[in-house]
Order: structure tokens, then C-alpha cells, then sequence
């Protein structure tokens, strides 16, 4: 069974919590007979009893205390997560037979892309920050994962379509290296539209799981492609895409004076019957 950092300090936490209780319920035994007692030296002996074991319950919830502040982050920092996700796949096929080719081809001409397309921050969102956008060439980020739901602030399941209605969906992702104060930026792209964004300063452990998400009213989603970008400061870090299904505009041909036929898009949606 495998346990990740945050599930082990929720443990810790609640043994202390346990400990603290039991500790504070035999102080106040330990007390409550010492002054019962009528020889003074076992009275004074229960009674400092009773109060050590108050100042130990009084360290279990200190302590509790700064492993809530400092616990996971101070993991983080002397084991740094994993910036991929890995999948396990829970079947696998085997094949019986392979076939194999007896000629092999080898292309003579291979082509080579002159430009690299880098994704990069909309100028009104740059007017936007308040924090300092230098590039950033530390921070690591995984593929994202998108889904609709969402567990503990961590995407559990991974999704590629969608089908409408949806509401609010989540891009999810492990990170590594992120530096406090550095400015962070998820943007939402319906093909060059911009249909969501959120850009802050970093205040969150240097390494962990993160989220992004994009809350639109049910009539607002399209059928189509969205691709969801993370920049810290001006450097693109990451990108992913999704696809919701449904109807995409149609491209119709209506005849001209001319007897010529020009295309027209119009784009085709499910109206759903009026109710009388």
C-alpha cells in the first residue's frame, strides 16, 4: 500500500491528538487523588504527577502545531517529489504472434521544422502582475491531468473528453522547484479565445500537487478542443488538451446569383423542445 507525505502527517497528527487526550485524562486522575489522599508527601508525589502530564499534553499539541505549519514542506524540501506522473495500467496485452517485415524502408529525405512555436503570456495579462515575470528556468511541471471532480486538492482521475453538461473542470499536476513569491499563471484556450486564467504569487510548498480549474455557466462549454497553459513568471512550463464532445459547427453551401456555390459556416446546436 503506498502512502504519499500528506497522508503520513495526518496520521502523525492524530496519534498526537490520542496521545494528548490520554495524557490530559490521567493528569486529572493523578490530581484528583492526589487530593484526596491525607498523607502529604503521596499527595504532593500524585498531584506533580498530574501536572507533568499536563505540560506533556501541552508539548503533543505544540508539537502538532508545527507539524501542521511546517511538516510538509520540510519533506518536500529533503525529498522532492517525482514531476511525472506514472501511470500503472491494470491490463496488459500480450501478443501471440509477430510479424516480421522483410524489407525495411529508409526515408533519404527527413524534414526539419525551421521554427518552434513557445507559447507566451497575453500583454493584458502581464499588466496584471504585480509580482517580478523574469524567466524562471528551475520549475518543473508534470503533464496535466483533467477531470470534473476533484479529491483533497488532488486530481485522482484522468480524463481526455468530456461530455456536456459540465460546469467546472480540473487540471491537475506535480510540481518541483517553485519558488516562493514567483509568479504562477493557468490559462484556459477555447482555440484562440481565452475562456479562463488566474495568475498570483506563489505562497505553496516548493514541491507537491497542484490544481487548476475553470468554472463556466452549462451553456458556456462548447464542443471542441481546450488546451490549459502554465507559465511561472514568463517562461511556458506546460500545456495540456482536452476535447468536450457534441455537435461542432457544420459548414453549409448556399447557392449564389451565379449560379456558384460559396461556403458559409453556421454553427449547428441541439435546441431542446419549449415546454407549454
Amino acid at each position: 500500500m503506498n502512502i504519499d507525505v500528506a497522508t503520513t502527517v495526518k496520521v502523525i497528527l492524530v496519534l498526537l491528538g490520542i496521545a494528548a487526550i490520554v495524557s490530559l485524562t490521567m493528569a486529572v486522575k493523578s490530581i484528583k487523588a492526589g487530593y484526596r489522599l491525607l498523607f502529604f508527601q503521596k499527595r504532593q508525589l500524585l498531584v506533580a504527577h498530574g501536572w507533568r502530564l499536563v505540560l506533556l499534553a501541552l508539548g503533543l499539541l505544540l508539537t502538532g502545531l508545527v507539524l501542521i505549519r511546517f511538516g510538509e514542506p520540510m519533506v518536500y524540501r529533503y525529498f522532492p517529489p517525482s514531476p511525472t506522473i506514472t501511470q500503472t495500467p491494470t491490463v496488459t496485452i500480450t501478443p501471440t504472434i509477430t510479424n516480421t517485415p522483410s524489407m525495411t524502408y529508409t526515408p533519404t529525405i527527413t524534414l526539419t521544422l525551421s521554427q518552434t512555436y513557445t507559447p507566451s503570456l497575453p500583454e493584458f495579462i502581464q499588466a496584471t502582475i504585480q509580482t517580478p515575470v523574469g524567466p524562471d528556468a528551475n520549475a518543473i511541471f508534470s503533464p496535466l491531468s483533467f477531470s470534473d471532480t476533484i479529491k483533497d486538492g488532488v486530481v485522482t482521475t484522468s480524463y481526455s473528453e468530456f461530455e456536456l453538461p459540465v460546469g467546472t473542470l480540473f487540471g491537475g499536476f506535480s510540481y518541483d522547484r517553485m519558488a516562493i513569491g514567483a509568479q504562477w499563471t493557468a490559462l484556459w484556450f477555447y482555440g484562440d479565445e481565452l475562456i479562463c486564467s488566474e495568475t498570483k504569487a506563489w505562497n505553496y510548498a516548493p514541491g507537491g500537487y497542484g490544481y487548476t480549474d475553470c468554472s463556466r455557466p452549462v451553456d458556456a462549454w462548447r464542443p471542441g478542443i481546450y488546451e490549459v497553459r502554465i507559465f511561472v513568471g514568463q517562461t511556458w512550463k506546460q500545456s495540456g488538451t482536452f476535447k468536450i464532445l457534441g455537435e461542432e459547427p457544420l459548414v453549409e453551401k448556399i447557392p449564389t446569383s451565379m449560379g456558384a456555390q460559396a461556403p458559409v459556416e453556421s454553427a449547428v446546436t441541439a435546441t431542446p423542445p419549449s415546454t407549454p
